[in-house]
This record gives C-alpha cells, sequence and structure tokens, in this order.
C-alpha cells in the first residue's frame, strides 16, 4: 500500500489515490477503528496498544498509511463526544459496551465527520468527502468554530442536534474539578494535539536541537528549563538517530519534567522512585544527581522495569539500581535510608486525555474514590523510606482534587512527622505552596500534580 502518489498541498502531503487505492485505505483505517473501538469500550483498553498491535499484525501498511489511520482514528476518539451525538442511541450503546455493529457506510461518515471537526487536515477530509459522494459542509455561524462545525455536519446529515463545547467530555467531569478551574480552557486544549517533549540528557542541550534539527525534527527549546525540547508534528523515527543511541535525551512530557525538578535531588543523594514503571522519572533523577549516588527504582509489576533497565544501559547510567517492591510498608534496612522517595501514584490519567483521548470515556467517575484509597496505602507504604530531614514527593496525572490535594491533606494529617516544604514553580519559578498544579495550557503539555514534603528532623 506504499505505492500511492502523494502531492503536496501547502506544508502538508496528503493522499492523490486512484479510486481502487483509496477503497483499501479507508478499508484499512474502518478495520483498524473498529478494533480500536471495540477494544477501547469492550476492554477498556488504550488505544495506543492496541492501534500499535493493529499495525504489527498488518505490516503492508507502510509509513504514509499508518499516519492516516492513525490521525483518522485519533480524531475520531478526540471528537467522540460530538459524534456520539449523531448515532441513534441503541447503535450507541453497542458501541460504548464494546460492540461494533456498524456499516462500513456508516463507519466512513464517522471517520470522515472526525477529519471535518478535527480541522488539521481538511485536505484529507475534502478527499473522503468526494470519495463517499458528501457535499462538502460549510461551517455555520457560532462563537465557537467547532461548534459551528459540528452544526455544519448536523444539516449535512440531517440529524436535529445541538451542540456544546462541554460534550467533549462525560457530565460528571465538570463537577469533579475545582470549582475555580478554568473548564473552557480545558476543553480548548482537549481539541488540539500535543507536542512531543523530550528531555536532553547530556551537557550540551543547544548543541543536542541542533543535531536533532539537521535530522529533519522542528526543534524549540523551552525558555525556562534548558534541557526542554518541544517537537512539533515528528515525522523522523527517533530511534534511529545517532543521538538517541547514545543516550542523549528521552521522550519525556513537560510537565513530567516538572516532577523531577520538584524534587530537586542532589549529587550524591540517595533517592528511591516508588512507582517507577518505565522509569523516566528514575532517569531524570539520577541525571539531575550528575550520575552521582543512587536511585532505587521499585514497582509492584517488576517487568516494568524492564524498559528502565534498558534505557539506564543504553545512557550508560552508573547509578540506577532497579528492585521489585511488594507494595507493603518499607521497613528494617529499607527504613530511615533515602534522603528523597518519589511516589508517582497510579491515578486517573485525566491529565494525559490530551494525548489519550479514549481515556475520557473509558473512567467511571467511581473509580476516583477507589484510586484515591490506593494511593493513600501506596504513600503511606513508601514514607517510612524516608530519612530524618528527608524530602517526599507525592504526584500524580491527574486533574482531580480527590487524587491530588485531597490525598496529601490526608496524609499530613495522619503523618505529622511531614510537613509540606514550598518550591518554585519550575515553569514560572513563581513560589507554590508546596503543591502544584500544572495544567496543560500552562506550558502546552500534559496535567500533572505535585506536592512536596519534608520529614521533620528527629529531636
Amino acid at each position: 500500500m506504499e505505492n500511492h502518489k502523494y502531492i503536496n498541498f501547502g506544508k502538508r502531503e496528503i493522499l492523490e489515490l486512484d479510486q481502487k487505492k483509496f477503497h483499501s485505505l479507508l478499508k484499512s483505517t474502518g478495520s483498524a477503528a473498529r478494533t480500536v473501538l471495540a477494544a477501547v469500550f469492550g476492554s477498556r483498553r488504550p488505544a495506543d496498544r492496541v492501534l500499535s498491535t493493529w499495525f504489527r499484525d498488518n505490516r503492508r501498511c507502510g509509513s504514509r498509511d499508518r499516519r492516516f489511520i492513525s490521525e483518522s482514528i485519533y480524531a475520531l476518539l478526540r471528537n467522540w463526544g460530538l459524534l456520539r451525538r449523531f448515532l441513534p442511541a441503541e447503535r450507541l450503546a453497542e458501541i460504548e459496551s464494546g460492540t461494533i455493529r456498524l456499516g462500513r457506510a456508516e463507519l466512513d461518515a464517522l471517520l470522515f465527520g472526525a477529519l471535518y471537526l478535527d480541522a488539521h487536515d481538511l485536505p484529507t477530509a475534502r478527499l473522503l468527502a468526494r470519495e463517499l459522494n458528501l457535499r462538502w459542509p460549510q461551517p455555520l455561524p457560532a462563537a465557537e468554530p467547532l461548534i459551528g462545525r459540528a452544526a455544519a455536519l448536523a444539516k449535512l446529515f440531517g440529524v436535529p442536534v445541538e451542540f456544546h463545547l462541554s460534550d467533549l467530555v462525560p457530565e460528571w467531569v465538570a463537577g469533579a474539578l475545582p470549582a475555580d478551574f478554568p473548564f473552557d480552557r480545558f476543553l480548548a486544549d482537549l481539541r488540539r494535539r500535543p507536542p512531543m517533549w523530550l528531555r536532553a540528557q547530556c551537557d550540551d542541550p543547544a548543541r543536542l536541537a541542533e543535531e536533532l534539527t539537521e535530522a529533519g525534527l522542528t526543534v524549540h527549546r523551552h525558555e525556562r528549563l534548558p534541557a526542554a525540547l518541544r517537537v512539533n508534528d515528528p515525522r523522523v523515527n527517533l530511534h534511529t538517530l545517532e543521538s538517541f543511541r547514545r543516550g542523549d535525551f528521552e521522550v519525556q512530557d513537560l510537565a513530567s519534567q516538572c516532577i523531577g525538578l520538584a524534587a530537586a535531588p542532589r549529587p550524591g543523594e540517595q533517592w528511591l522512585d516508588a512507582c517507577a514503571g518505565a522509569g523516566g522519572k528514575s532517569l531524570q533523577l539520577a541525571d539531575l544527581m550528575k550520575r552521582r549516588g543512587t536511585v532505587v527504582a521499585c514497582d509492584v509489576r517488576s517487568y516494568k522495569l524492564d524498559d528502565l533497565r534498558l534505557r539506564a544501559r543504553r545512557a550508560g547510567f552508573p547509578n540506577i539500581v532497579t528492585r521489585e517492591w511488594d507494595g507493603k510498608p518499607f521497613h528494617g534496612k529499607q527504613a530511615d535510608r533515602f534522603n528523597g522517595v518519589l511516589v508517582d501514584a497510579p491515578c486517573s490519567c485525566s491529565g494525559v486525555w490530551r494525548r489519550n483521548p479514549d481515556g475520557r470515556w473509558t473512567l467511571p467517575p467511581e473509580e476516583l474514590t477507589k484510586t484515591a484509597e490506593l494511593q493513600q496505602t501506596i504513600l503511606a507504604a513508601a514514607a517510612p523510606a524516608v530519612r530524618p530531614g528527608g524530602v517526599l514527593v507525592y504526584a500524580t496525572c491527574s486533574l482531580f482534587p480527590v487524587e491530588n490535594g485531597m490525598v496529601v491533606e490526608k496524609f499530613l494529617a495522619e503523618h505529622p512527622e511531614f510537613t509540606l516544604e514550598p518550591f518554585a514553580n519550575p515553569l514560572t519559578g513563581e513560589p507554590t505552596s508546596g503543591q502544584l498544579q500544572i495544567r496543560s495550557f500552562d506550558g502546552d503539555c500534559d496535567s500533572m500534580f505535585v506536592a512536596r514534603m519534608r520529614r521533620k528532623e528527629e529531636k
């Protein structure tokens, strides 16, 4: 499927296919969309992993075809809150229970609507409209362009529906956010694709940025954080770059980088990353420590640490040790041992809905309470590892207070030996109270929460 003709349309490449080949591409896109929707709604599997598996099983799709398929499906998920309103109630109930009985025409119409609403690549949407024999809908007058587009689609398909931006998330979400949360800005960001952020892991980030630019990436350095590099619309396989093989950078979102900066480990210290996972923050801690001292990376899922071992080996980190953790409170030789402990707790992942739009539709509101209870358990179990005078850092990629400030408040009430410690907001330099909620619109990034607590010295 790579023998298509591609032409330049402004700054975008679009497909110019004969009818047979375009039918083939649409069929592949529909197949992938069915698979993703069934897995996301049927078993709450992450869309990115499902799509990655689909590509492995369908290797005939070349890189441009994969990009078209990926962008179409993510546009579908990003705009699902609007698109779902075009569907009859019984059909919507089927889909959101994981049963995908959409006919080819219905699915193609949904994909067209997704690309039209997304407005990221309208030339390709026009090609799809032409293939489907659809009249191109002119956006109707509205205060918000997206609502004007949705209204135009409703007119085209003959569906009498009134749309609101709040349709982009489930109804319960607004009530779970802080009362003063700028909801409109949040909704605006959910419609925008996030950039890729890299963290320079070398002595000369400026030279790294130049090298990446020479490789064909569009790179922008953050104005305050020298190691943070923003890459827009990456079209280069990072794993093929020599700078990647040297371990000179890691893919790490800007908000995630702020967690390590709030922890502020010093060279020669002993740190514990209690929920290390694949180890992005462990690597950052080790780098901030100038590769001196030790970072012990733990996780209850030992297989998650395999990726960290590979990444640490590639970059030549001598000060990262991996250990499986049984989730029980640290005791014995592990108690009172570490200068700092990072608890990057499992959460709703609402802060990465921009990157993983399927997540907003598969999270039941009652799960927030259960997750908060788990977070309390993990934080209490990790706290004994902090030595007197040491630092305990709690972080999530959530926007909901029940998982963030309320967890910290309850922990401090039950553990008076810890107190909040103010730190500077890494993005602005402004002082914080010891807690910081980073929102996507604060830095064109994910949303994350971090709290820094100090254990009192023993008398």
